[in-house]
C-alpha cells in the first residue's frame, strides 16, 4: 500500500469550462459609522434586492442599491439622533417600500417615504417614549392600514402610532411594561385574526405576549422564561403546525429558547443549548429549500455566523458556522444575485461595511468558511474512517494531547468530534492501513516525548490504544511509503533537535522496526517521499532550516538512502509537498518558506535533478502547502496556509510549471494546515483548514461548475 497525499496533474485536453474563482470571497460594501440595524427591500424599482442600514454615529441611513452584478451603490439620507433599529413596510399604499427608524437619543422615530427610485423624502419625526429601541408594524386597530409599535427602553413603555393611510401618524397611544423591553414583534399568535405583540425583556429574561383587542389596545398574556440575557427574537412556524412560534437568542449562555405555540396563544418552551458563545442577532429563512424553518445566528464573541437547519419538528442540525474577520452586528437573508438561492448579508460593528455570503441552496454558503468547533486544532487529514463512503477528518488538538476524528455526513457538514489521547504535544498526523485489516489507521508524532504513536482503526471512527515508538528529539514530520519493496508501508520521520531523518521498516502486523537514522548538518523540518529519478523506488526529500535548502536522498531499492544534493529555497522552509506542475509526468516540488513569506517551486529535469527555485509571494508566515485542480482546467494548482495573516493563498497553475499570482481567502485565527478533498460528493475539490488560535476547522466548498 502507498499513502497518496497529493493530486498529480495529467496531460489531457482542456475542458470547455474553466472556473475563475473556485472559493469566492465575500463581498464588502462600505456603510456609515457604527451601523446598528438593517432591512431589505426593492427601493429603486428594479428586480435586484437593496439594503438599508441605520448608522448610529452618523445619524444616517445607508442605502445600498443592488444591480445585476451584485454591486451595491451607497447613499445616506439623514435621520434622528443615534438610530438604533429599522423596519421596512409600505406605509402609504403606493407599492413602494418605506422605512421606519427608531432614534434612541432624541426619543423619536423617523419615517422615510420612498419615491421608488432609491430616493426617499426627507425624514418625518414622531415623538414616542423615552429611549426607543425597536419597532414593529401591524394593523392594530383593524382599519386596513399598517400601524407602528415602538418599544421604549428608558420609560418601559410601548408606543402605538396609528396610520391615517397616507404614511402619516397623527394619533398615538401607549401602554406600560413591567421591565425594560429588548425586542418587539407583531403577529397573530392566538388565531383570532387580530394583531398581537410579543416583547422580550433582557434584564428579566423572559417573553410576554400582549393580545390585541382590535382597537389599538392590548391585554397581557402569561410570561415565559428564557435563557440569560435574551437579545434577539423572531417569529415563524418552527414545527410546521401552522401556528406562529418564537425563537429567542440568549447572549450570556449561548443558547436559543424556542416558544412553540399551542394554537391558542399559549406556548411550550424548549432550549437549544451550546449554539455559540455570545449569541446576538437572529433571523429565520429556509436556506436548504426543504420547506422547514432554518435559523441564522450571529456570535459576536467568536465572530461567526451559525446556521441551524430545521427538521420541521423543532429540532435542528447544529455546527454549521462561518468564520468572519470582524465583529458582526446584524444579518439579513435574501436572494441577492437572483439565482433562487438565499444569500446572507452581515453588517460589521466596527469596520463600517457589509459583507455578502452567497448561498448554494442546500444550507451552505460559498463565500466564507464553515467552521466545526475543535480544540487548538493543528494538523489535518481526510479519509473515510467509518466506512460510510463519506470523507471524514482527523486533526490534532495540540494543547489537549488529542487526536480528534470528525465524521463527515457527505454534504460538507460534520458530526460531533471524537477524541483520542496520544503523546505530549502532538504535531502531525498521517493515515493509512498499516496492519492490513482494510481499516484506516493513524500515526501521530508527539514532540514533548520524542515518540511516534500508531493508532489502529476499528472501522467505526474509533481507534485502539496507541502503540508508541521513540524516534528522536523534537520530531517534526512523518511520511509513509514502501521503501524496501516488500509491499509493506514503512515510515520516515524528521527530528529537529537530533537533526536526523529516521527510517522505520514496517511489518505485516502494523509494528515498526527502526532501520537507520540519517544525520543532517542543520534542522530538518519536513520530509516527504516520491520517485524523483524515475527508477521505481521512492526517494526522500527533506526541508532544512539550518541552511534554507531542500535535500534529496536517493533510494537504492533496499530502503537505504544516499545523499544527492541540496537546493536553495526561501528563508525558514517549513513544509513541502509534491505534484506535477508542468504536465511531464515527473515529480516537482513546492516548499512553504515561513521566514520569507513565499513559496519555492522546483521543477524536475526528469533526471533526478531540479531547476533553480522560482519563488511566489503569499501571505505572512506560510506553514503548509497542498495541491489540486481547483479551477477545472486540468492543471495543478496550489493552496498555501498563511499562519501569521489568518488566510490561505490559492495560486492557479498555468500547466508549464508557472503559477498565477495568489488569491487570498480569510480563515480562522492562526491556520496551520489544509487538506484537499471532495467533502460534499459533487466531484469538486473542497478545502478544510485547521485554525489553532480559534480552535476551529474551516471548510471551503468549491463552487465551480462542471
Amino acid at each position: 500500500a502507498v499513502v497518496i497525499s497529493v493530486i498529480l496533474g495529467t496531460k489531457s485536453k482542456p475542458t470547455k469550462y474553466v472556473c475563475d474563482n473556485p472559493f469566492e470571497p465575500f463581498d464588502a460594501v462600505d456603510t456609515g459609522h457604527f451601523p446598528s440595524s438593517s432591512v431589505l427591500g426593492y427601493f429603486d424599482n428594479d428586480t435586484y434586492i437593496d439594503v438599508a442600514i441605520a448608522n448610529s454615529n452618523d445619524n444616517t441611513v445607508s442605502l445600498l442599491l443592488g444591480d445585476q452584478k451584485q454591486i451595491f451603490r451607497s447613499t445616506r439620507p439623514a435621520i434622528g439622533q443615534s438610530p438604533c433599529s429599522m423596519i421596512s413596510v409600505d406605509l402609504n399604499n403606493d407599492k413602494k417600500i418605506d422605512l421606519v427608524v427608531t432614534n434612541t437619543d432624541d426619543d423619536t422615530i423617523s419615517v422615510l417615504l420612498s419615491l421608488g427610485n432609491g430616493i426617499f423624502l426627507d425624514a418625518v419625526a414622531y415623538d414616542v417614549g423615552q429611549g426607543p429601541t425597536y419597532a414593529a408594524s401591524g394593523d392594530f386597530n383593524n382599519d386596513g392600514q399598517p400601524d407602528l409599535a415602538i418599544a421604549n427602553r428608558d420609560d418601559m413603555t410601548v408606543s402605538i402610532l396609528f396610520n391615517n393611510g397616507n404614511g402619516l401618524f397623527p394619533n398615538s397611544t401607549y401602554f406600560s411594561l413591567n421591565f425594560t423591553a429588548s425586542v418587539i414583534i407583531a403577529g397573530d399568535f392566538n388565531g383570532d385574526k387580530i394583531m398581537d405583540l410579543a416583547v422580550s425583556f433582557t434584564l428579566n429574561p423572559s417573553v410576554n405576549v400582549f393580545f390585541g383587542i382590535g382597537n389599538g389596545n392590548f391585554n397581557l398574556a402569561p410570561n415565559y422564561s428564557t435563557g440569560y440575557y435574551p437579545i434577539s427574537m423572531i417569529s415563524t412556524d418552527i414545527n410546521n403546525d401552522k401556528n406562529l412560534d418564537l425563537a429567542v437568542t440568549n447572549s450570556d449562555d449561548g443558547s436559543v429558547t424556542l416558544l412553540l405555540n399551542n394554537g391558542d396563544g399559549s406556548f411550550t418552551t424548549s432550549t437549544l443549548n451550546s449554539i455559540g458563545f455570545e449569541l446576538d442577532f437572529l433571523i429565520t429563512a429556509d436556506f436548504n429549500s426543504d420547506n422547514n424553518a432554518d435559523l441564522a445566528i450571529l456570535d459576536t464573541y467568536a465572530y461567526t455566523v451559525n446556521v441551524l437547519l430545521g427538521y420541521g419538528n423543532a429540532s435542528f442540525l447544529y455546527n454549521i458556522s462561518y468564520q468572519l474577520t470582524f465583529d458582526p452586528l446584524y444579518i439579513a437573508a435574501v436572494d441577492f444575485n437572483n439565482d433562487n438561492k438565499l444569500d446572507l448579508a452581515i453588517i460589521s460593528n466596527n469596520e463600517y461595511n457589509t459583507r455578502i455570503l452567497f448561498g448554494l441552496g442546500n444550507g451552505n454558503f460559498d463565500s466564507e468558511a464553515k467552521d466545526v468547533d475543535t480544540e487548538s486544532a493543528l494538523w489535518l487529514l481526510s479519509y473515510d474512517f467509518n466506512g460510510d463512503h463519506n470523507q471524514d477528518l482527523a486533526l490534532i488538538a495540540q494543547e489537549d494531547n488529542n487526536i480528534i476524528v470528525i465524521l463527515g455526513s457527505g454534504n460538507a457538514t460534520f458530526l460531533t468530534p471524537l477524541s483520542n489521547i496520544v503523546g505530549g504535544f502532538p504535531y502531525q498526523v498521517i493515515s493509512s492501513d498499516f496492519n492490513n485489516d482494510t481499516k484506516q489507521d493513524v500515526i501521530v508524532i508527539s514532540q514533548d516525548d520524542s515518540k511516534l504513536d500508531v493508532l489502529f482503526g476499528r472501522g467505526d471512527g474509533f481507534f485502539d490504544t496507541p502503540v508508541s515508538y521513540i524516534v528522536g528529539k523534537l520530531p517534526s514530520c512523518v511520511v509513509a511509503m514502501d521503501f524496501n519493496s516488500d509491499n509493506i508501508l514503512d515510515l520516515a520521520v524528521s527530528t529537529i533537535q537530533d537533526a536526523t531523518v529516521v527510517v522505520l521498516f514496517g511489518t505485516t502486523n502494523g509494528s515498526f522496526v527502526i532501520q537507520q537514522a540519517y544525520k543532517f548538518n542543520g534542522s530538518p523540518t519536513c520530509v516527504t517521499s516520491a520517485d524523483i529519478d524515475n527508477n521505481g523506488y521512492p526517494d526522500l526529500i527533506v526541508t532544512n532550516t539550518g541552511n534554507n535548502t531542500v535535500s534529496i536522498f536517493f533510494n537504492n531499492g533496499s530502503g537505504t538512502f544516499i545523499y544527492s544534493k541540496d537546493y536553495k529555497v526561501g528563508r525558514t522552509p517549513s513544509f513541502l509537498t509534491i505534484g506535477d506542475f508542468n504536465n511531464d509526468n515527473s515529480t516537482d516540488l513546492v516548499v512553504a518558506n515561513s521566514g520569507s513569506n513565499n513559496i519555492s517551486v522546483l521543477i524536475n529535469n526528469r533526471n533526478g535533478s531540479f531547476s533553480n527555485a522560482t519563488n511566489y509571494a503569499v501571505g505572512k508566515g506560510p506553514v503548509y502547502v497542498s495541491v489540486g485542480d481547483f479551477n477545472n482546467d486540468t492543471n495543478t494548482d496550489l493552496v498555501v496556509v498563511n499562519g501569521d495573516s489568518d488566510s490561505i493563498s490559492v495560486l492557479f497553475g498555468v500547466g508549464n510549471g508557472i503559477f498565477q499570482a495568489q488569491r487570498t481567502y480569510k480563515t480562522g485565527g492562526n491556520p496551520t494546515s489544509v487538506i484537499v478533498g471532495d467533502l460534499n460528493q459533487d466531484n469538486r475539490p473542497d478545502l478544510a483548514v485547521t485554525n489553532s488560535k480559534t480552535g476551529s476547522l474551516s471548510v471551503y466548498v468549491n463552487i465551480c461548475k462542471g
